[in-house]
């Protein structure tokens, strides 16, 4: 029986949030990881996926200024992109690891499971700690339909050396839409088959039906109320049938109809940890409502947005828990959520529908960014902001922005929204021009 202070399930960004701080505090702690330190975004997500799209981007950059000086279009060596890809992501798990062991935390390979509240066992060996953190992040929600063993799924695609002549994407989230417009700048045929008319059902459904017509425009071919009903393997490749009575071949069909936390084989029952479909379910100081010795922490706890950022929050949060009881809460005041399609679209703070449902007054600024310096001077067609503001409280509610630098001005709302900055003291700011930012003082602009 080996013995700890904390026992973190997990090395992601979830896990080393709350190890490292344990760690520095003289906390002794063991971290136990199944599948690469360094978790899902580093190997398997955000970054190998923000690596390929710099060559979509500019594939995408170069079109857009066809006819404005530039006169061809770059093509992407997907093999040499795939090299530069790994050049990132197969050092990570060591490199994590490694520093993990400098920090004094002990390291450890294999698929973690409670066999007690107090117990958990992992590659032959059990563990017994005052508080145990489940890190575990979340995998990808199989499709129940027949030959669903058929499908890819993201983490095949990320780590795809060669790339199929024909991919369908099944589904209208963040990472169907990301990589379909990967996959299409670098040449490949791609549908995109969404179940219902929206797609991107978080962001504000105004902008999300510009970015439809963007990814049209982009080349995808779109299909909106349509859904597989099956899959099946033919001579040459993949048939897919769907709702409309039609069928699709590709080469590769990917599943992206989302995610679920990794409850599966965690032994959760004889941990007496309560959890619904959507995660853990955990108090403000993330601490399991039914095991208090145990936290959960990032995608796999049943708290909102399920993103990197957020991960690193809890994981503090619950690290500062752990060292003096319930003196921190997580906070989820403007957190910034990006789909970092072409071109990006952000969101921040209240959205119209939510502010509508709980009867909180608001001004409905709307600008066309595609008619500002920054946007006309790439040639970029879709550009448009919607923020919400509330004049009598001087407070800046929400911003929804589609187009380029969407992402970076997002964190400048973060910032306004998160720390309550007067909206009037926005409006006083001088940004720098020519800037995309500069053009958040018209996005707030008064009467």
């Amino acid at each position: 029986m080996k013995e700890y202070d904390v026992v973190v399930i997990g090395a992601g960004p979830a896990g080393g949030a709350v190890a490292s701080p344990l760690a520095e505090a003289g906390k002794k702690v063991a971290m136990i990881e199944a599948d690469g330190f360094g978790g899902v975004c580093p190997l398997r997500g955000c970054n190998p996926k923000k690596v390929l799209l710099a060559a979509a981007e500019t594939v995408a950059r170069a079109r857009h200024m066809v006819g404005n000086g530039v006169t061809g279009i770059p093509d992407i060596d997907w093999s040499a992109l795939a090299a530069f890809r790994d050049g990132f992501v197969l050092p990570v798990p060591e490199r994590a690891e490694q520093a993990y062991r400098s920090e004094g935390i002990d390291t450890y390979h294999g698929f973690a499971r409670f066999t007690s509240p107090d117990t958990v066992e992992a590659g032959g060996e059990t563990f017994t700690a005052e508080h145990f953190c489940i890190c575990v992040g979340q995998t990808p929600h199989p499709l129940q339909i027949p030959g669903a063993e058929l499908l890819s799924t993201s983490d095949d695609f990320l780590a795809l050396d060669t790339l199929p002549n024909r991919i369908a994407f099944i589904g209208g989230g963040y990472i169907a839409l990301e990589l379909a417009h990967i996959a299409v700048r670098a040449g490949t045929d791609v549908t995109l088959l969404n179940r219902s008319e929206r797609v991107l059902r978080s962001f504000d459904p105004v902008l999300t039906g510009m970015l439809v017509d963007a990814t049209r425009e982009a080349g995808i071919d779109v299909r909106l109320n349509t859904s597989p009903q099956s899959v099946e393997r033919i001579h040459e490749g993949l048939r897919l049938h769907l709702s409309s009575g039609r069928s699709l071949d590709a080469d590769m069909v990917v599943n992206c109809t989302g995610r679920k936390p990794a409850l599966e084989g965690l032994g959760l029952s004889r941990a007496e940890v309560d959890h619904t479909p959507r995660g853990i379910t955990v108090n403000h100081q993330m601490q399991s409502v039914t095991n208090p010795k145990v936290y959960a922490i990032g995608d796999v706890a049943e708290t909102p947005y399920p993103l990197t950022p957020t991960a690193s929050h809890e994981g503090a949060v619950a690290a500062a828990n752990i060292l003096s009881p319930r003196s921190a809460h997580a906070n989820y005041t403007g957190i910034p959520r990006v789909a970092f399609t072409i071109p990006p679209i952000a969101a921040v703070g209240l959205g119209i529908e939510e502010a509508e449902e709980k009867g909180i007054p608001f001004t409905l600024k709307e600008y066309d960014l595609d008619k500002g310096f920054p946007w006309k001077r790439l040639g970029e067609k879709f550009g448009y902001s919607r923020v919400l503001l509330n004049e009598k409280e001087d407070r800046v509610l929400g911003a929804h922005i589609l187009g380029h630098h969407a992402e970076e001005i997002a964190n400048q709302f973060a910032l306004i929204i998160r720390q309550i900055v007067p909206l009037s003291a926005v409006r006083d700011t001088l940004w720098a021009y020519p800037t995309s930012g500069y053009y958040l003082k018209f996005m707030v602009q008064g009467e």
